[in-house]
């Protein structure tokens, strides 16, 4: 079963729509924008109850459809014509994907809204990275929307919900016709826009273990604003017994192809006693370890310094957070 579009849900392409006709369980658009020369080509949109249905549809698409969750991504593409599908299959009406649920391990379903993530006190107090990604991305009309299963398929390399779910060592749970399949988020981005999701799998579900006791995490990103997409991006856990940490995570994003663990200064880091001399260390190891490159936001030789200063500042800010 399938419903139609709400265009409540994307008012961009509201404003834009020109006729609307609808057949059995889809919604076909052609959408037009006059005096500019801008138009899409007619689509179809199915909003499946299941799982199952999802998964039937897309299969049937044979490679021409796309999923769709908040749309912030999908939508920008299909206007800037970089994007071209015959049919989108919403995720919103299947139940559960959109759940937070914290039983010592936290629990975040592919369709979890940024909005509801920022909002969680259990998320801002035991996984303040986390918290502080979430709330710096983008603007509120956007939180209010986009999901962070949807972030995470797009593979950005600056994605800001990648290198706090890198140090707290999150698993991605894919679903398909075949069943389910657990991934490491660090194995999870192959590149640029690519990730180890197999159509018409599905990104259900994204699991970040329990805290242990003296853990600190935090999240710091450089970019014009806070809200702009990050020139460079980092994050940081660390488990503490008394001065000394027992564990150490570090990771960085748009300064390599993918979201990175910058696994030497982890092993820096541990079994030490984390003071300035050593924050120092952390931040010239972190500006070798990366591979940034130039674009319109930044050349590399400016990444590989802020990667280094954020990474060492992202470090002192998790000891802070950490509980002894």
């Amino acid at each position: 079963m399938s419903r139609l579009l709400n265009m409540a849900h994307f008012p961009d392409l509201k404003e834009k729509a020109d006729v609307f006709s609808t057949t059995g369980n889809s919604r076909q658009t052609h959408w037009s924008k006059e005096g500019r020369g801008f138009s899409m080509k007619r689509f179809e949109y199915y909003q499946p109850r299941t799982l199952d249905e999802a998964f039937e549809r897309m299969g049937n698409l044979k490679g021409a459809g796309k999923y769709v969750a908040g749309g912030t991504d999908v939508i920008v593409r299909l206007k800037q014509r970089a994007l071209k599908v015959d049919a989108l299959v919403s995720l919103r009406g299947i139940a559960g994907l959109g759940d937070i649920a914290h039983n010592g391990a936290l629990s975040l379903g592919g369709c979890a809204l940024f909005r509801d993530i920022e909002r969680n006190e259990v998320i801002a107090r035991d996984f303040p990275a986390l918290h502080q990604a979430v709330s710096m991305l983008a603007n509120p009309q956007v939180r209010n929307v986009a999901t962070i299963g949807g972030n995470l398929c797009n593979a950005a390399p600056s994605a800001d919900c990648a290198p706090p779910l890198l140090v707290m060592d999150a698993v991605i749970t894919l679903e398909g016709p075949r069943g389910k399949r657990d991934v490491p988020i660090e194995s999870f981005f192959k590149g640029p826009g690519a990730t180890l999701v197999e159509a018409p799998e599905i990104l259900t579900g994204i699991t970040i273990p329990a805290i242990t006791p003296g853990t600190g995490s935090a999240f710091l990103k450089m970019g014009r604003v806070s809200q702009d997409i990050a020139k460079v991006n980092a994050a940081a856990l660390v488990v503490m017994d008394g001065e000394v940490c027992l564990k150490c995570r570090l990771s960085a994003g748009a300064v390599a192809p993918v979201p990175l663990r910058l696994k030497a200064c982890e092993k820096l880091v541990e079994g030490r006693r984390i003071d300035h001399d050593l924050l120092e260390e952390v931040a010239l190891t972190a500006s070798r370890e990366v591979s940034p490159i130039t674009d319109v936001r930044s050349t590399d030789d400016y990444r590989r310094h802020i990667a280094g200063v954020l990474a060492k500042r992202a470090l002192g800010d998790a000891l802070k957070f950490s509980t002894f």
